[in-house]
């Protein structure tokens, strides 16, 4: 069909960019090669030269885009039940099934032309105000800032044009992490920079895939419907993509409200959508786009946007992102968002294990395949990525990929309780570390201006490694001694001596004695034995950190720990 797909007059006749039928999505193979697909694409020669990742050259957009492929599959290919999900997991569909099944949701995915748009407000907000569509981009800097001229490090006009495909994932990627954006301009259904969790697991027959790293995150039919917290089951496309049908308004002065889980079909947390955003489309004469630098027949110049879209409220639970209440005794769970310091081995406990206290659990997807779906695969890993924002200000992305290991019954429980005390220690001894820092570089410890939680990464990175080695050795003693009473008390006992040196490293690198006059050598001195008392074991705090963090007895003064004999 020939429409016009422009918004100024005179633009000549473009056939509609669907987003299911175009080769848009970038997408790179295990032999390198970077190739453009459709979305039903990606399982193309899965056997011999299989796609492994996404290639946008940003890395919002590439956790986005795996998080539109996964809202593709469970809308238009969720398997009724994990036997049915296990038969795609073993022998991954052809590009020619999931073109089948792609289809019947197309019509929704048309990025321009007279029709509803993907992602954009069915009214074309005429009177509102133009906007130069890089501002889309979630770091992109607001209007205060290029006032102020402050836009030290994202520069304006980073992107005068957008092709079709980056303004496509750029709607869609600041709908599934929207920020806070001003008056009545809504966050996304998580709330502002979501942190979210994907399972990725290596297939038996043809290892690392793209495959791998969406269809182990797929719910299934039966998921689907105990999400369901409303009468919203039918397939029907207008309750489940909002695009389709007028925006749900939540401007309560002329009459809006806000949008409860109850009120939309449970696959609507896949396509959310909070901003009212309608695309500018002219002919490209000769642009190209200013992310990708590939040229395109017609590029998004600019567009519109009306505050006041849809809000999110009530508790939607998010099937990718894990949740925390504020107390025991709350009902309501929140999302969890990335922090400033990153993503460690630190963030396992409510990221793949719940936390000591109850409070905080991993998302549906880590807890699902942990428990129903993990035999089916080889090794599995997790990943955890999102914005680190401040209010409206993107501080930075974060991502990381870890081991997820998962095994049955007690096992499982066994290791969870593992994890959560060897992490406990490692944040007590890194607690310890910078007040002894502290205590050590000034006279009184309230003086110590600052941020000092750069050690406490240092501490994080510097472990890491031997994080991983105490799981693996705790997975051992379970498997080895399984009706101990404690099988892994040995594997807590080695993990003291590692805390204690990594944390002296750190001590001795931030707080050094070089140079030091009597009175502040006397203070260094001090501050050092206290530090080393504690991670033995002694005083208040040594106590807390073996008898409440590790569960072991310290030991006596004097004694070498066996980690210690076994190090040396």
């Amino acid at each position: 069909m020939q429409v016009v797909t422009g918004d100024a007059p005179g633009d000549s006749l473009q056939a509609v960019f669907n987003l299911i039928d175009e080769p848009w999505l970038p997408v790179r193979r295990q032999s390198g090669a970077v190739e453009l697909i459709q979305p039903w694409r990606i399982n193309a020669r899965v056997g011999d030269d299989p796609f492994v990742s996404f290639a946008w050259p940003r890395p919002d957009f590439n956790g986005a885009a795996h998080e539109l492929l996964l809202g593709l599959l469970t809308t238009a290919a969720a398997p009724t039940d994990e036997d049915e999900w296990e038969d795609w997991w073993m022998d991954p569909p052809s590009p020619e099934r999931l073109e089948r099944r792609f289809s019947a949701v197309a019509h929704a995915f048309d990025l321009d032309g007279p029709g509803p748009r993907f992602l954009q407000d069915l009214d074309p907000l005429e009177g509102a105000d133009d906007k130069e569509v890089a501002s889309l981009l979630i770091d992109a800097p607001g209007a205060l800032t290029v006032r102020n001229n402050a836009d030290l490090f994202v520069k304006r006009g980073v992107a005068p044009v957008l092709s079709r495909a980056a303004a496509a994932m750029a709607l869609y990627t600041l709908n599934s992490y929207a920020p806070a954006g001003g008056a009545g301009h809504r966050t996304s259904l998580r709330g502002g920079g979501p942190l979210t969790t994907l399972v990725i697991a290596s297939h038996p027959t043809h290892g690392d895939t793209l495959w791998g790293r969406l269809w182990p995150n797929v719910e299934s039919r039966e998921q689907i419907e105990a999400r369901a917290t409303g009468a919203v089951l039918e397939d029907d496309p207008d309750a489940i993509f909002p695009w389709l049908v007028p925006t749900r308004a939540s401007n309560r002065k002329a009459g809006g409200r806000p949008t409860p889980p109850a009120d939309v079909h449970p696959l609507h947390v896949y396509w959310a959508m909070p901003r009212r955003v309608r695309l500018l489309f002219q002919p490209a004469k000769g642009r190209r786009c200013g992310l990708t630098a590939t040229e395109d027949s017609i590029v998004a110049l600019a567009y519109r946007t009306r505050n006041y879209g849809t809000d999110y409220s009530g508790g939607f639970e998010h099937p990718l992102t894990p949740y925390y209440r504020q107390k025991a005794s709350s009902v309501l769970k929140l999302p969890v968002h990335p922090s400033p310091g990153g993503i460690s081995y630190r963030s396992w406990p409510g990221l793949v294990v719940r936390s000591k206290d109850g409070l905080r659990e991993p998302a549906p997807v880590i807890r699902h395949w942990v428990r129903s779906r993990a035999g089916s695969a080889g090794d599995s890993r997790f990943a955890a990525f999102g914005y680190d924002m401040d209010n409206m200000k993107a501080r930075s992305w974060v991502e990381a990929e870890m081991p997820l290991w998962s095994f049955d019954g007690d096992i499982q429980e066994q290791l969870g309780e593992f994890v959560r005390r060897i992490v406990a220690a490692a944040d007590t001894a890194a607690r310890l570390v910078i007040g002894a820092v502290k205590s050590a570089t000034h006279d009184r410890v309230g003086d110590a201006k600052g941020d000092y939680g750069f050690i406490a990464e240092r501490f994080y990175r510097d472990t890491e490694e031997a994080f991983h080695a105490a799981v693996t050795r705790a997975i051992s003693l379970f498997r080895v001694n399984p009706e101990a009473d404690d099988p892994a008390i040995d594997a807590r006992r080695r993990w003291a001596p590692v805390v204690e040196r990594a944390a002296l490293r750190l001590f001795d690198e931030y707080a050094p004695s070089d140079g030091l006059e009597d009175r502040d050598m006397h203070r260094h001195v001090k501050a050092r034995f206290y530090l080393t008392l504690a991670l033995r074991g002694h005083g208040k705090a040594g106590r807390s950190l073996f008898d409440g963090d590790l569960g072991i007895r310290a030991p006596k003064a004097g004694r070498a720990r066996s980690g210690e004999r076994e190090a040396a």
